[in-house]
């Protein structure tokens, strides 16, 4: 029997409770929020909402629902592996500790108030949610530093360590250095599975070009950080690296314009993300357009490994990623009727894959 059976089992289960796209459909046409409430109670959703409800009501009851119910669901799929398998799934849960933090630090640095910080998390990482909102009480980054080195925690090292080097380290330096870490950690991992291998390549592959079109829209960053870094400063941006070579994201960087920048990339698995993204920037000037089509890219790819790779971590990789984009769907539907925004807009801006 394979370490993978009994867990995998279990999610496809779960999935079948996910929410379809006929019924996100259906929500989006309630008129308020005791109407999404209301139709949330009649979904795998029941049982939260009606806890939620003892503690609060509108947009706060459905925020703490959605996540209470990602904590119960995904925050659980630890205890149904064992062995290397739980290794591998423990690798995948990582990365929202990453998302977490980097919330986090970012939120605490431009004096968020800490529930909107909150709502913001995912907590079903290593780092539990009561660590999180402790993290998200105090001043600033600094205090969160301190109080993960404090604690012993891992995920410390690499801010201490920046610190250390920077004593005025700027935010973007912190991030950088956890996601560095992470990565690095990853690929001195011993026997890493090789579709999670694949899968987290895709997922450093994305973030680095991301980058680079930001250096493309906006040349005078690079300049900047020039200025800070030294020559070829994007070198020192991009992680991993994935299957992108650092040699052709770097040539993209030097084009100072987004179409200039696509174009380098056209060989990569990304291409057609990107050109479908292009598009869809040359008439809205947003890169946030190409963002999402990147994004929608990684999601689809990650729910076709719940087929390809049915008795491995393919089930966890397409579940977890599924499940994080239901809960951020729904968010988005809740706020966006809450906000009395037109169905067409809130319905043009979900990521819908079953």
């Amino acid at each position: 029997m394979s370490d993978y059976d009994y867990g995998n089992a279990r999610l496809h289960a779960m999935k079948s409770r996910l929410l379809s796209g006929d019924e996100l459909e259906r929500l989006i046409t309630v008129s308020n929020m005791q109407g999404v409430i209301s139709a949330l109670t009649k979904t795998a959703y029941q049982k939260s909402i009606e806890a939620a409800l003892t503690r609060a009501s509108g947009m706060e009851c459905v925020e703490d629902a959605l996540r209470v119910d990602l904590g119960n669901t995904v925050g659980k799929i630890l205890s149904f592996y064992s062995g290397d398998a739980q290794r591998m799934v423990a690798i995948v849960l990582r990365s929202y500790d990453i998302h977490n933090l980097k919330a986090i630090l970012r939120g605490l640095s431009k004096n968020v108030p800490a529930g909107d910080i909150l709502r913001t998390l995912l907590p079903i990482g290593e780092l539990k949610f009561s660590l999180l909102r402790e993290l998200a009480l105090l001043r600033n980054p600094r205090d969160v530093i301190d109080t993960l080195a404090s604690m012993g925690q891992p995920i410390a090292q690499p801010l201490v360590a920046v610190r250390t080097e920077r004593p005025g380290a700027q935010l973007f330096e912190l991030e950088l250095a956890l996601e560095q870490w992470h990565y690095q950690a990853l690929q001195n991992e011993e026997k890493l599975d090789g579709l999670l291998s694949t899968a987290l390549d895709l997922e450093i592959d994305i973030a680095n070009v991301l980058t680079v079109l930001r250096f493309a829209r906006y040349p005078s960053e690079r300049k900047t950080l020039q200025e800070y870094f030294g020559d070829q400063p994007e070198n020192c941006m991009f992680i991993g690296p994935g299957q992108i070579k650092f040699q052709t994201l770097t040539e993209a960087c030097h084009t100072d314009n987004v179409a200039g920048a696509v174009e380098k990339l056209v060989h990569t698995t990304l291409d057609p993300a990107l050109q479908t993204g292009l598009a869809r920037y040359k008439e809205s000037q947003r890169l946030s357009d190409i963002e999402k089509e990147l994004k929608t890219y990684q999601l689809r790819w990650l729910a076709k490994q719940i087929i390809k790779d049915p008795l491995g971590i393919g089930v966890v990789l397409g579940y977890v990623a599924i499940k994080v984009n239901e809960v951020g769907n729904l968010r988005w539907i809740a706020h966006g009727i809450d906000l009395g925004l037109d169905p067409k807009l809130i319905r043009g801006e979900l990521a819908v894959v079953l």
